[in-house]
């Protein structure tokens, strides 16, 4: 708050009043300058601190997203699925064939062992909903907004898949049992049936390549973030390059 006061002394003339005049001019443009650069600091401090959170959350994601990534492994059950039911179709009567235990459980991606874990963007939530964006640099702000919308895109791949692999554990439950003399299970079904575990194996299948081609995309974006890559253009096409591992 900015107090101006009167002149000590009655001012005379023309040349009195502009005296006066220009030293409360100059005294409020080095209150308003001193103000101004205290804000400018105060919002250095706050950028440089969110873009060290934002860096330690793109490091988490890399190295979450990498594990995620080993889950590809399980869509060979996926397919060993489909064609060992497809294979049965070829006989009669009850239909009756072994398969390892299948990599689903309720309510997540993954098995007991290696699960599905979400990569996170709270740092950038939180910078949105405290009107904090502005603080960055306009390509930097770009490259997090579309990273933001490419994992609302993942989450929803990462639910695809959970729905699909619940659909065959579903079916195991129903109609597997455990093997006495292997890690396997016996499944016993009619050929109906036989069929329906092949496209509830093949859509798991499906989605299982759908997330992992999401993940790959945000591989991609958190990587280039990290090198320093600031072209949001250029970083969606060099992530949607991303092949799976042959």
């Amino acid at each position: 708050m900015l107090d101006v006061h009167p002149p000590h002394a009655a001012v005379h003339t023309w040349k009195d009043f502009l005296i006066h005049i220009a030293t409360i001019s100059v005294g409020l443009l080095i209150a308003v300058g001193l103000e101004q650069m205290v804000e400018a600091l105060h919002h250095r401090r706050q950028r440089h601190q969110l873009e060290d959170d934002l860096h330690g959350e793109d490091l988490k994601n890399r190295d979450t997203i990498r594990r995620n990534l080993e889950l590809e492994a399980q869509k060979k059950w996926f397919q060993l699925a489909q064609s060992t039911a497809d294979a049965a179709l070829q006989e009669k009567g009850v239909l009756s064939f072994t398969l390892p235990l299948a990599p689903c459980v309720p309510g997540t991606v993954g098995n007991l062992l290696t699960r599905y874990i979400s990569p996170s963007d709270a740092v950038w939530t939180t910078a949105k909903e405290s009107n904090l964006v502005f603080l960055l640099p306009v390509g930097e702000a770009r490259i997090y907004a579309r990273l933001a919308h490419n994992y609302e895109l993942l989450s929803g791949s990462r639910d695809h898949m959970a729905a699909t692999c619940e659909r065959v554990y579903a079916m195991q439950i129903r109609f597997a049992k455990n093997s006495p003399t292997t890690s396997s299970e016996m499944w016993t079904m009619s050929a109906e049936q036989a069929g329906q575990l092949a496209e509830a194996a093949a859509a798991a299948d499906v989605a299982m390549q759908g997330l992992m081609l999401r993940l790959r995309i945000s591989l991609g974006y958190e990587e280039g973030i990290l090198r320093g890559d600031r072209d949001a253009d250029s970083l969606i096409r060099d992530a949607n390059q991303i092949k799976a591992p042959q």
